[in-house]
């Protein structure tokens, strides 16, 4: 079996309830151009180092690390399902699935972004609103506030429908939860996370304007339009954000919650798949921390 008969296959059978399809297109048209024509018993771990490497040169300008891995990401998914498919006679589409080169991804950041250029930020948001009404600002609005406020990241957020939200009753009170589901998470697992009451007071009109859609209906290089236009703003108010970036907001949210709350809650509200890569990023103190500290020791 060719590489692009099996992506084909996946994509009609095995992948049509993902959210995530102009991704998952774009990773499948990137493969056949570079290997669509191979055979997928033929893949090996050198051939999928060299493939890692036509990846990251491969379009217009150079994928990061973690692009390109997603993209091989896919190609991983689609030989799994291989190894369980059988042709007519029984045996095997594919015995084993090769070894795929690992990547060292950097994803720690040390930006947070303060309380007072988040208030700096609705603003720059506002006056966009009011410049470029044919612009949907007042859901680029709200999705910011949403990534905010469940520190969740950017690519789960555009995959959350109104039927991703439930109502449920804890200690007597109702309260809102968003439901990320299985395999739209970075861990392939699901995660639910409570709402706070600025964020239920948009649902209303997020879940009109949604329809049958998504709640946040941006396509990729939407959004990089628009970030890019309030980092402009942001600056011209003499705020510098060129280093912050969506997942920015993510690291924000949780390097707050580590200040305040046990690592164990911190690590679900993230959804790492271990407290350690909680602790990894986003333990670390800095001399500022440690004030009440020393102050207590010396009273």
């Amino acid at each position: 079996m060719k590489v692009r008969e099996l992506l084909r296959y996946c994509e009609l059978h095995e992948w049509r309830g993902l959210r995530a399809k102009a991704t998952l297109r774009t990773n499948i048209k990137h493969l056949n151009a570079l290997i669509g024509d191979e055979d997928i018993d033929a893949l090996h771990y050198t051939r999928l180092k060299t493939l890692a490497g036509d990846l990251e040169t491969y379009g217009k300008r150079p994928s990061a690390p973690a692009t390109v891995k997603r993209k091989l990401d896919t190609l991983s998914n689609a030989l799994t399902i291989a190894t369980k498919m059988t042709k007519d006679d029984g045996s095997p589409v594919l015995i084993a699935k090769p070894t795929f080169p690992t990547f060292d991804i950097d994803n720690i950041q040390e930006r947070v972004i303060s309380d007072e250029e988040v208030a700096a930020l609705f603003e720059v948001i506002a006056a966009r609103r009011e410049a470029e009404p044919a612009r949907d600002w007042t859901r680029y609005d709200a999705l910011i506030r949403f990534l905010l406020a469940t520190a969740c990241r950017r690519g789960e957020a555009l995959r959350v429908w109104p039927s991703h939200i439930e109502r449920r009753i804890v200690d007597g009170v109702a309260r809102h939860f968003v439901i990320f589901e299985r395999y739209t998470t970075k861990t392939k697992k699901p995660r639910i996370v409570p709402l706070t009451a600025e964020i239920v007071a948009m649902l209303p009109s997020l879940r009109l304007q949604a329809g049958n859609g998504p709640l946040f209906p941006f396509e990729p290089w939407t959004l990089w339009a628009m970030w890019k236009a309030v980092r402009d703003d942001m600056a011209a108010r003499g705020y510098d954000f060129s280093l912050v970036r969506y997942h920015t907001t993510r690291h924000t949210t949780l390097t707050k919650a580590m200040k305040r709350y046990p690592i164990a809650m911190v690590s679900k509200l993230a959804g790492h798949a271990s407290i350690q890569i909680t602790a990894d990023r986003y333990g670390h103190l800095s001399a500022d921390d440690l004030v009440e500290m020393v102050d207590g020791i010396a009273a």
